[in-house]
């Protein structure tokens, strides 16, 4: 028996081309780079007529807009998908990190990243990113905190989170470069360990062994 059509309502049709559009845009960042991502291009991986992209968005600086936007909100949803499968006896700084990583290495994050560059030289695009980046600094930060959080909340983790996020930014940055497995694993192994430590719940002498075991298993490779 046929299933009876759905009828969307026009809003319903609207968000879903909006949508279609953006996630062109994303994708086009993700693959061929900021300078390429014209509206001719997104027009093309959208599948829309150019007097349907326009309509939603007039101008090339709208389309950006949009995707700082919906980069942001995807992210966030992501995190909060995640927190919400994290096991209730999971190590919470392990945890954290993970948590962290798997955000700042995902291809959302680089398509972000390509918007961050061209920000640099475009005030219109830096004026649109600032806020929205705040926003979703904001959301994880929070969302990471309630990974590590205990209650009450230790005094020193809003600081080690902003400091994991740092981190994870830089490390993930510098794998477009040097996409080395094994130093990065290393790398987030100890910042763990290094956590661990700030927060009072680990020896300093777990860094200094942790590095030993490192170095004999790169003599035995």
């Amino acid at each position: 028996m046929a299933q009876p059509k759905v009828h969307r309502t026009q809003e319903e049709r609207r968000t879903a081309t909006r949508k279609r559009i953006l996630d062109a845009a994303v994708e086009s960042l993700l693959e061929r780079g900021y300078a390429a991502t014209t509206v001719a291009e997104v027009q093309e991986r959208a599948g829309v007529a150019r007097g349907t992209l326009l309509h939603h968005f007039p101008a090339r600086a709208d389309i950006m807009a949009a995707a700082i936007r919906h980069i942001a909100d995807q992210r966030v949803a992501r995190v909060e998908r995640e927190l919400a499968l994290i096991p209730g006896d999971e190590e919470r700084l392990t945890a954290l990190v993970d948590l962290a990583w798997h955000d700042l290495n995902s291809p959302m994050f680089f398509a972000a990243l390509e918007l961050w560059v061209a920000a640099r030289t475009e005030p219109d695009l830096r004026a649109a990113l600032a806020p929205v980046e705040r926003e979703l600094f904001a959301r994880i930060h929070d969302s990471m905190l309630r990974v590590a959080g205990t209650d009450p909340v230790d005094p020193r983790l809003p600081t080690l989170v902003q400091f994991t996020i740092d981190m994870l930014t830089g490390l993930s940055m510098s794998t477009i470069l040097s996409n080395d497995p094994g130093a990065r694993e290393i790398l987030l192994r100890r910042w763990k360990t290094a956590l661990g430590v700030l927060i009072g719940e680990l020896d300093a002498g777990e860094l200094t062994r942790q590095r030993r075991k490192s170095r004999t298993r790169r003599g035995q490779s």
